[in-house]
């Protein structure tokens, strides 16, 4: 099944409506091995993005959940910035 997901932020301000919208696939594990088969260099990539998320982020994504944004979770900084949020730099 193919899914959006929205993380939204909650900074505690009046300022929070930014948010992230990532798509994910929940597969059982015969969906995962044919996909992982099938799509060799697809799956490769969903297994980054799966450490990355992981590793890096510290989201722990369950077996099934596969990560097809080839930017999972990736919230711009300054985005909850009101004075920085799509600043011209210099400015």
């Amino acid at each position: 099944m193919a899914l959006q997901v929205d993380i939204i932020p909650a900074t505690g301000t009046d300022y929070f409506t930014t948010n992230i919208e990532d798509g994910i696939a929940l597969a059982d594990e015969p969906l995962r091995e044919e996909i992982a088969a099938r799509y060799s260099e697809a799956w490769n990539r969903i297994e980054a993005r799966r450490a990355f998320m992981g590793d890096v982020l510290g989201i722990r994504l369950k077996p099934e959940v596969l990560p097809f944004s080839n930017i999972p979770a990736f919230l711009p900084p300054f985005w909850l910035s009101r004075n920085s949020a799509m600043a011209v730099a210099g400015r």
